[in-house]
C-alpha cells in the first residue's frame, strides 16, 4: 500500500502545469483612470500584479502620476487587443461596468482567430456588473471569481471564457472588446486579460528533481516490501 501511494503522488506531481498563462498588454489601449471611479481609492492605485482565483493579471497604467487604468467603453465602441497567441484554450477577463441595470445586453468580446471568430455576449446580472456595490446591477451571475477591495465596496470581477476546441489549433489574433453605447443600463470595462495554452505536451519527459525524489521513495519502498516477504 505504501508504494501504491507514493506512486499516486508522483502522477500528481508529473501532471502538474498542464497549462500555460499568456498575460495580455493593455497598456497601449487603456482610456480611463479606474482610481476615480466610485470607491476609486480601494483599487490598486499603480498597476502592476495581482492574482485572482490563482490566475495572474497586469494591471495597466495611465497618466503621469501611473494610476490602475482600464478599457472602458461609452458609447458604441470597438478596442481591437492584439493577442497573437497560438493555442488559446480559455481566455480569463477581468470585466465589469459602470453603472449597469440587470437583464441588459451592453457589450461582447469577440475573439478573433485565424480561420474563425467566437463572438462572447455581456449581459448585466448573468456574466457582468457594475464595480461597485450601489444601487446598480450586483448580481453575481455566472462569474469565476472576484477579487473584493473595501470589504466588498469595490470589486474586479474574473470571466472564465472557454473557447471553442478548433482554437487550440490556430492562432488568436485578437480579442475585440465592445460595448453597445447603453448608458446607465451598463457601459463595460475591461481591466486585465490572459490567455490560457496547453503547456510543453511532454512535461515529465525530463523528470525535475522533486520528481526523481519521489520516484526513488517509491523504488525504496518496493525494495523494502520485497525483502519482508
Amino acid at each position: 500500500m505504501k508504494f501504491v501511494s507514493l506512486v499516486t503522488v508522483f502522477v500528481c506531481v508529473a501532471g502538474a502545469g498542464l497549462a500555460d498563462t499568456v498575460q495580455i498588454d493593455l497598456s497601449g489601449l487603456v482610456n480611463s483612470d479606474l482610481t476615480t471611479y466610485s470607491g476609486g481609492s480601494n483599487y490598486p492605485q499603480h498597476g502592476g500584479l495581482i492574482t485572482v482565483d490563482g490566475i495572474p493579471f497586469e494591471l495597466a497604467t495611465i497618466g503621469p502620476r501611473q494610476d490602475t487604468a482600464v478599457i472602458q467603453t461609452s458609447d458604441a465602441q470597438d478596442f481591437s487587443i492584439p493577442a497573437d497567441t497560438f493555442g488559446v484554450t480559455s481566455a480569463d477577463l477581468l470585466v465589469n461596468s459602470a453603472y449597469g441595470s440587470c437583464g441588459s445586453d451592453v457589450g461582447e468580446i469577440d475573439f478573433v482567430g485565424s480561420s474563425e471568430t467566437f463572438v462572447y455576449k455581456l449581459t448585466e446580472g448573468v456574466n457582468i456588473r457594475d464595480h461597485f456595490d450601489g444601487e446598480f446591477c450586483n448580481l453575481p451571475g455566472k462569474i469565476a471569481g472576484i477579487l473584493s477591495l473595501g470589504g466588498g465596496a469595490d470589486r474586479l470581477d474574473l470571466d472564465s471564457i472557454e473557447l471553442p476546441p478548433s482554437f487550440a489549433d490556430q492562432t488568436l489574433d485578437s480579442i475585440d472588446f465592445k460595448g453597445f453605447g447603453q448608458g446607465e443600463l451598463g457601459e463595460p470595462f475591461l481591466a486585465a486579460a490572459t490567455m490560457i495554452t496547453p503547456a510543453d505536451p511532454d512535461p515529465a519527459t525530463v523528470p525535475e528533481p522533486a520528481e526523481l525524489g519521489v520516484v526513488s521513495l517509491a523504488v525504496a519502498a518496493m525494495v523494502l516490501s520485497r525483502r519482508r516477504l
